[in-house]
């Protein structure tokens, strides 16, 4: 059995990845940092084939987290968060 395969759309565009050479932003530096640490930018696309397709329900998670610090920590205005399920084509 395969693991479900989604793609993210971010305000009406699909996130096509992260960016580590720009900085979105500091993190909060509670509990397991000692100190803020720096988040890399999204990237997006309005592209379909150019999305990146984020494998498994962990790895799901760990994209909408990584979304939500851009919310809570760089002044990300979320107006519209949307997960699409990719199926066989």
């Amino acid at each position: 059995m395969s693991l479900p395969k989604y793609r993210i759309l971010v305000n009406g565009l699909y996130l096509r990845g992260w960016d580590d050479s720009e900085t979105a932003g500091h993190s909060g530096h509670m509990g397991w940092q000692p100190r803020a640490v720096e988040m890399s930018g999204m990237m997006l696309t309005r592209e379909r084939d150019q999305a990146k397709v984020v494998e498994g329900n962990i790895e799901l998670r760990s994209q909408f987290n990584r979304i939500y610090d851009r919310v809570r920590y760089a002044g990300l205005e979320l107006i519209r968060l949307e997960i699409e399920r990719v199926t066989v084509e």
